[in-house]
């Protein structure tokens, strides 16, 4: 008899700690789902807030304000009467300058002014 209540018993804390195992793991997948769940509302609130800036600036592009303004500045184009004036552009160093130093560093240019002649 005494056999029989101990293997029930070992038995009773086998099948305790095996639902206690699962229960815990059950508890602990939830857990993780609400955190999971929390960075999806974070998520799709950031791509509202980015859906709202690009209606924004859709509405700006096709406003005829933009559409005028890209086209005088990139096309060159003008409204009727006006005239176009292309200027050429104008270099920030002389010709002469680039041809001989080539494209060098600027630290490289400067070494040969101060040190090397």
């Amino acid at each position: 008899m005494k056999t029989k209540n101990r293997v029930l018993y070992w038995g009773l804390v086998l099948v305790m700690g095996v639902f206690t195992v699962r229960l815990s793991a059950n508890v602990w997948r939830l857990w993780k789902a609400g955190d999971r769940i929390k960075d999806a509302e974070s998520g799709v609130r950031s791509q509202e807030l980015e859906n709202q800036e690009l209606k924004k600036r859709l509405a700006e592009v096709q406003s005829p304000e933009f559409i005028e303004k890209e086209a005088r500045e990139k096309l060159g184009l003008g409204k009727e009467g006006e005239t176009i004036v292309v200027l050429p552009k104008i270099e920030s160093e002389p010709s002469f300058a680039k041809a001989s130093e080539g494209r060098q560093p600027n630290w490289r240019r400067w070494w040969k002014v101060y040190i090397a002649d």
